[in-house]
């Protein structure tokens, strides 16, 4: 890993990540026509790359948009009927917000931030109400919580009628994954966190129910038409022009991901939040709940220091390390590790913060 400035800081927030040079440079790749035989043989690559990585068949749209876009997609190809969203946490809640955006009614399932959403608190309100689909976060980014995907997708499975949607933007690629399995109906992430990219591509996974029932649903609107990109897909194309430097960074990135192999990165990610949790535990409380902390960011109460002048001592020493989000801005701390960063570089970051900490003044 390259030593911070200033200037260039090393990034260990929740995203964007660092970018390997090997990355950055395949952005430079001279450009090809996004309808001729090398860009379908591009995205059929790293279409076919990535699907291992998700435990699925099915297809995983290249999307040139923040994850958010495939938020408001999931929404405007859904059929007519209320919206069941778990909340834990402010990226859950956004998927309420953009529904409610869209005109569409929904109601929430709620636990305190740094909880996770349990199983059994989703089988109740399925009991209660009749949903078209659930939506979840999987790591909560704002609060370091991994909600239980696995658990939670069983018991939606029960309910054959009821979609699953899911917000893997931080997990996607640094956590086993197996949505085909689990009967996950959709799932998107961003370029810019685990996959350790550039921002502006997204990666959505569809299953063959929903795009059948989305076929059916007027208003869906044009650019996030997802059978439209499924038709599209199956020629290995995409409806409008793809962005296709990032294409030739997330193939770069999924070769250096096999070079390491699944299991080791998986590993990896576990090691880096143990490494957190050691350095942590005489000096924060974790805002996420023992069991329940992800592997991807570290979210730590910082009740005796003053975050914000903390981080800005660390970042002069060209560490960027991420503020509490929304209205815990002042009083955690989140640290991002996930992508391209080791133990090593993390241990270094460490030792930065423990330095630049200062104590909340009374």
């Amino acid at each position: 890993m390259r030593m911070p400035t200033e200037d260039r800081p090393i990034l260990l927030i929740p995203g964007p990540t660092e970018v390997h040079p090997d990355v950055a440079a395949a952005g430079a790749t001279p450009m090809i026509g996004h309808r001729g035989a090398p860009s379908r043989a591009l995205i059929q690559d790293v279409v076919e790359s990535l699907q291992p990585w998700l435990g699925t068949s099915n297809p995983v749209l290249p999307l040139g948009c923040s994850a958010t876009g495939a938020m408001e997609a999931s929404i405007r190809n859904l059929p007519a009927g209320r919206v069941l969203h778990l909340v834990n946490g402010a990226f859950a809640e956004r998927w309420s917000t953009v529904r409610a955006a869209c005109g569409r009614e929904g109601d929430t399932v709620e636990a305190s931030w740094g909880a996770p959403i349990l199983p059994g608190q989703v089988s109740e309100a399925l009991d209660r109400g009749e949903y078209v689909a659930v939506t979840m976060a999987h790591s909560e980014t704002s609060t370091g919580v991994l909600n239980p995907l696995a658990e939670i997708a069983s018991v939606v499975k029960q309910r054959p009628g009821v979609l699953l949607m899911v917000d893997a933007v931080t997990s996607m690629t640094a956590v086993p994954m197996q949505l085909d399995r689990w009967g996950v109906d959709l799932c998107f992430t961003g370029s810019q966190k685990a996959l350790a990219l550039p921002p502006g591509l997204t990666l959505c996974t569809v299953s063959p129910r929903f795009v059948e029932r989305a076929r059916d649903v007027d208003g869906r609107g044009f650019y996030f038409d997802l059978p439209r990109h499924v038709d599209a897909l199956a020629k290995w194309e995409t409806p409008t022009t793809p962005p296709i430097s990032l294409l030739y960074q997330l193939q770069a990135a999924l070769r250096r991901m096999e070079e390491e192999g699944r299991a080791q990165r998986f590993a990896r990610h576990v090691a880096l939040r143990e490494t957190v949790e050691a350095w942590a535990k005489d000096r924060f409380g974790f805002f996420a709940r023992e069991g329940f902390r992800s592997p991807i960011l570290s979210v730590l109460r910082a009740d005796a220091y003053d975050v914000a002048a903390s981080l800005d001592a660390a970042r002069a020493r060209g560490w960027w390390i991420g503020s509490g989000y929304g209205p815990t801005k002042a009083d955690v701390i989140r640290i991002g590790h996930l992508g391209e960063i080791d133990v090593e570089t993390l241990e270094k970051g460490l030792q930065t913060l423990d330095a630049c900490l200062v104590p909340r003044s009374s």
